[in-house]
């Protein structure tokens, strides 16, 4: 399927001969209108600082950097709407702001640390030896002089130090300050590069010189202005345009889930990987699209709609995107299942070729596989096979013109929006085509609500005529008949289907009536303002909000304490305390503990090691004998190279120095060819060299928007690389200068080597004295959300059938289970970034990827029951609480300690028990089965529209025990079993 703006999107079912054979790679599936556009602009105003460089007058005024007006461009490209790419370039000039007035200060400080008559008595000698020179080489003395400086002549014990303390406290201050809110990288950068000037440059100067960052920062202010100016005349995107465009990409992955349930009634195998992808993309694409929605007040645009019409588009596109999320969630659980049975069956007996590893795998959870043996029998049985295909009989006649419907509607909904949304500025919709979109959406919904009406009785009758064998001529259901277990089953299972594609119809019938009311009431264009700025403040300073930033760092691992800050949140709101604590220290030991832990927490050690790898890499410079030669070869890249390489963690750091060293290389040769293609061997000749760098640019430029973000790095550095290697060139030739690398392969040449020994200073830093392991770091994360989690089902436990209106329990369950699953899928990056990392742990990175899935699952259910505790009737919660024992202290006390070891073996890497009170599922079915000789349940009670939601919260309720079972063989398969009870059985 094909949206309107050219974006493919694969819907199960279809054609495979339609389909290409040979699929380009998704960073060159750009060929459309609109990403073309993006890169126009992206184009035009990064080739436009780079031929500044060979226009003289330019040249001249700007400076020998007038190429890092290019640079910033790579960096942060205008490739979104205006006001995000403004706070980057402002984030970006904050910082070389910052990083000036701070650089002043200290050279203030650092000039008076040395008594006046010594500087002058030290100017005195500088003149003597200038003229001694002048007249030895015949040179002129105002170059004499510069070189004189730069070696060195002036150097000051004194003057150093002060300059060497108040910037590396300077450095110090801003990596704590983006290690906690990554919304910070633009500014850290560049204001470390700025102080980088007075701390390798200022303490050879003679006097106070204010303009010393200038030769960066009015190129970078080009740079910047460029980008605005090209937002503003090339394609400029509104937040309202993005948001509109994010809609449609979160409408279109949502309506899979409906495409794949159409495929299973039709008896179609699903793929799981495609629905785990579909469902990351989904979550991903609702994550993209919180930032955005937090600038609508601030947006400036021409349309039908203002920034309140859409956000009023926000809840029902939420509660849309939760229901199909909760469909797809289903399959995914009924597959997996599936394949765990097949796994873990007990009647798969090893043979003569199973080797050690495999044999230690069946033998570790042994006791709990042969507890779910008799489970895992029924499971497979042939009645329950049949059971299920007879459910799914009886769902497919009437829930497939459901889907359908439902399908259609978010069709008309696509198309609507992409109607509003492509025609703003030239050709705006006429009042025929509004009028036909107002008709399609009433006429959409009217059908899907006709339907879902009629299907409702219809389905159920179903069901139960498909499940007859379990009632008897009463309506009641049998008693002591071994097939009513399967059937009951199959009925629960058709009940939660049936209710979940409903919940989808219910969302997606709010949406479209929204839409056809929008439709209805707002038939003139204007031009809408913003109204407010106090979201954009908000924004920035949080730290927990995600950022649209096109520098943001994409594999950051979250901080684990966010997940406290989100259960604390929930628990505000609902009043509900995590506990009472354990017992005060002294206030003395509290202050030294958070002292020591403020100083040496992630943050703290990625700001101590900038400080060290700084130090280290810029000494030679502050040193008579080196600072000349430090001087000519352009030692400031290696010291920026190692403070932008460094990162808070292993993993990231690996990809990060891989990356950079790769762009470097790829961006240095093709530095070295367009140069000589340009210039051949001559001074350099500005029209080859801006036809060169033309073509040049739009390579450059592609990749560094369309290559994953796990490849920014890499696209950055060619890119900067690139310019650089042309840009000192063009200087040499061009430019009356002290130290200028050289022309071609020299320039390339001198830039790699100082870049690696960057690489070979940062690499020291940050692997000793002990490198910070990502690995321990997801591990805590999954650690804090088994805790949070803990949390979440203690909630529903307080709420299960309590009638308490004040608690809005309902919004905040969505609310929070949307968070834990942002905070979970955003570790998927950096567990796989795990493979770049060599941990001495026993947690591999699958193991975390599994844990992370599984944690996914546990919230989902959790979510739904907490949800559930808000709607379902007050009976029906009591009777899932005399059916499973939900509230039953010895179950609770049960589902809480394993919890608990899980917690704490997530931590610390310990071996599991080998008899833990699992699985829970069967301790759960022999509970029922001890307390419940017969099934109370009557025809009457499921047509009952409640018992649908009743069978929702049974399974979720399962499904929340099941996957505790799960994860704790995952854990001791990777943890092994500790505490072995020898009862004489044979280990397998």
């Amino acid at each position: 399927m094909t949206n309107r703006r050219g974006s493919s999107i694969d819907l199960p079912g279809g054609d495979a001969s339609e389909r290409p054979r040979i699929a380009l790679p998704a960073w060159l599936n750009h060929f459309n209108l609109r990403d073309l556009k993006v890169l126009f602009r992206c184009w035009t105003a990064t080739w436009v600082a780079t031929i500044l460089i060979f226009i003289g007058p330019a040249l001249q005024q700007i400076g020998i950097a007038t190429f890092f007006g290019a640079l910033v461009l790579y960096i942060a490209p205008p490739a979104g709407i205006l006001f995000l790419y403004l706070l980057a370039a402002l984030s970006l000039l904050a910082g070389m702001c910052l990083g000036w007035a701070w650089g002043l200060l200290t050279m203030k400080a650092a000039l008076a640390a040395r008594p006046a008559p010594q500087t002058q008595a030290r100017l005195r000698q500088l003149q003597q030896e200038v003229v001694t020179e002048v007249q030895r080489s015949g040179q002129s003395s105002a170059t004499v002089t510069q070189q004189l400086i730069h070696d060195g002549f002036m150097l000051d014990a004194r003057v150093t130090v002060v300059f060497y303390v108040m910037i590396c406290v300077f450095i110090y201050a801003v990596s704590r300050l983006r290690a906690t809110n990554n919304k910070f990288a633009l500014a850290q950068i560049f204001s470390i590069i700025i102080s980088d000037l007075f701390l390798l440059f200022g303490p050879s100067l003679p006097s106070f010189t204010a303009l010393l960052p200038r030769v960066l920062v009015a190129p970078g202010a080009i740079g910047v202005g460029l980008g605005t100016i090209c937002c503003l005349l090339f394609f400029p995107q509104s937040t309202s345009y993005a948001v509109f465009s994010k809609m449609e990409e979160v409408l279109r992955f949502g309506q899979i889930s409906l495409k794949y349930t159409e495929s299973l009634l039709n008896y179609k195998d699903l793929n799981l990987e495609q629905l785990l992808e579909t469902r990351g993309k989904s979550i991903g694409a609702a994550k993209a699209l919180e930032p955005l929605l937090a600038f609508l007040p601030l947006n400036f645009s021409r349309g039908r709609w203002n920034a309140a019409d859409v956000e009023r588009l926000q809840e029902p596109l939420r509660k849309t995107l939760m229901a199909e999320l909760s469909l797809l969630d289903y399959h995914i659980a009924r597959i997996h299942g599936d394949q765990n049975m097949q796994r873990l069956s007990p009647t798969r007996a090893p043979t003569a070729d199973t080797n050690l590893a495999e044999k230690r795998d069946r033998a570790i959870g042994r006791h709990q596989l042969q507890q779910s043996a008799q489970l895992m029998d029924a499971f497979q049985s042939a009645e329950e096979t049949a059971i299920r295909a007879r459910t799914l009989d009886a769902l497919r006649q009437s829930t497939i013109p459901i889907l359908q419907a439902c399908s259609a509607a978010i069709d008309t909904i696509v198309d609507t929006i992409s109607t509003l949304n492509s025609q703003r500025w030239v050709c705006e919709p006429s009042f025929i085509q509004i009028y036909d979109q107002l008709v399609r959406a009433q006429v959409s919904g009217q059908t899907l609500w006709r339907i879902r009406f009629s299907s409702l009785t219809p389905t159920t009758e179903a069901l139960i005529n498909n499940h007859a064998e379990m009632f008897d001529d009463y309506g009641e259901c049998k008693s002591g008949d071994g097939r009513g277990a399967h059937a009951l089953r199959g009925m629960i299972i058709g009940m939660v289907i049936e209710e979940r594609i409903l919940a989808v119809a219910d969302a997606t019938q709010t949406l479209i009536d929204d839409i056809a009311w929008l439709l209805s009431h707002r038939s003139e264009t204007r031009i809408w303002i913003p109204s407010r700025l106090q979201y954009a403040l908000t924004w920035f300073w949080s730290s927990n909000t995600p950022t649209p930033m096109s520098y943001a760092e994409n594999n950051t691992v979250v901080d684990p304490e966010v997940l406290e800050e989100q259960t604390r949140e929930a628990g505000r709101r609902l009043r509900i305390s995590r506990g009472y604590g354990t017992p005060q220290r002294c206030r003395t030991t509290r202050t030294l503990m958070s002292i020591y832990k403020w100083l040496f927490n992630p943050a703290g050690m990625y700001a101590l090691r900038m400080v060290v790898v700084t130090i280290a890499t810029s000494i030679p410079s502050a040193l008579p004998h080196t600072a000349g030669f430090y001087y000519r070869e352009k030692g400031i890249w290696g010291v920026i190279t190692a403070q932008t390489t460094l990162l808070v963690y292993t993993a990231d750091f690996t990809v990060s120095l891989v990356s950079r060293a790769v762009g470097t290389v790829v961006g240095g040769v093709l530095g070295m060819v367009a140069w000589y293609i340009g210039s051949g061997h001559g001074p350099g000749n500005p029209y080859g060299l801006g036809a060169i760098t033309a073509a040049m640019t739009v390579v450059l430029m592609w990749w560094r928007i369309f290559l994953p973000p796990a490849l920014a790095l890499a696209a950055i550095m060619s890119g900067a690389t690139f310019v650089l290697v042309i840009g000192f060139s063009y200087d040499d030739a061009n430019a009356q200068q002290y130290g200028l690398p050289g022309r071609g392969d020299t320039a390339f040449w001198k830039r790699l080597v100082t870049v690696l020994l960057g690489f070979f200073a940062a690499t020291v830093v940050q692997l000793f004295p002990r490198p910070p392991s990502a690995t321990r770091h997801v591990c805590q994360t999954l650690s804090n959300a088994v805790r949070t989690l803990s949390d979440h089902y203690a909630l529903i436990l307080s709420h299960w059938a309590r009638a308490d209106p004040d608690h809005p329990v309902g919004t905040v369950a969505e609310r929070i289970t949307l968070e834990m699953a942002e905070t979970l899928l955003s570790l998927e990056a950096p567990i796989g970034l795990l493979r770049w990392e060599m941990s001495f742990g026993p947690f591999h990175r699958k193991t975390l990827d599994r844990t992370r899935t599984l944690l996914g699952d546990m919230n989902q259910a959790l979510g739904r029951l907490l949800t559930l505790s808000a709607t379902l009737p007050l009976e029906f919660q009591e009777r899932l609480i005399r059916t499973v024992g939900l509230t039953d202290d010895y179950t609770v006390g049960d589902v809480m300690a394993i919890l608990g070891v899980i917690e704490q073996a997530l931590m610390g890497g310990a071996a599991l028990p080998e008899r833990l009170p699992t699985p829970l599922v069967k301790r759960c079915y022999e509970t029922w089965k001890q307390q419940h000789q017969t099934v109370n349940l009557s025809r009457i009670t499921v047509r009952n529209k409640s018992y649908r939601e009743y069978c929702v919260a049974i399974t979720s309720y399962l499904k929340f025990l099941s996957t505790i079972d799960e994860l704790v063989l995952v854990l001791k398969a990777a943890l092994g079993e500790s505490h072995i009870v020898d009862r004489g059985e044979t280990v397998v």
